[in-house]
């Protein structure tokens, strides 16, 4: 039969408390501390660049400082380490390319995950650290999976 008005007076009531109980969460949750940026530069390829700006377009990402967190993020929570920093994927890297600086802003965990992968592996500075992260997104990373997958819900856009 009809649900009786005891019913449907319980039921609104119940929905009523669960969406003023979720409200209230996101209006008084405390304000999480924002996690520093830091500034540097990195010495990439320049085929990073180009790479980086074809993710922007093709994922519809803010800017280049956004795409080098986002791939640094990636690495740090869902990357196989050893994939990605062991594996010698450019072997005529080596001498006089095409480098170039990248201006971007890392938050303070990815720029110490790039540090702790350089001492890890034994990579001669951060900006190679860098070129191997980004060599392996180019060349053998599932671009899907590292640019639509939102990773850092904290750290803001």
């Amino acid at each position: 039969g009809k649900p009786g008005m005891s019913q449907v007076n319980y039921a609104l009531a119940g929905a009523a408390t669960v969406a003023v109980g979720v409200l209230a969460y996101y209006l008084l949750k405390p304000k999480g501390k924002k996690v520093p940026l830091k500034s540097v530069e990195l010495t990439v390829e320049s085929k990073h660049i180009d790479f980086l700006k074809e993710m922007i377009a093709k994922y519809k990402i803010k800017d280049l400082e956004k795409a080098m967190r986002i791939v640094v993020q990636y690495a740090m929570s869902d990357g196989d380490k050893d994939l990605i920093y062991k594996t010698t994927r450019c072997k005529t890297c080596g001498g006089k390319k095409a480098k170039t600086g990248l201006k971007t802003k890392l938050y303070l965990p990815q720029y110490q995950h790039l540090e702790e992968m350089m001492a890890g592996y034994k990579i001669k500075d951060i900006n190679k650290t860098a070129r191997v992260l980004l060599e392996y997104c180019q060349v053998d990373g599932n671009q899907d999976v590292i640019f639509s997958t939102t990773r850092c819900k904290t750290c803001g856009p």
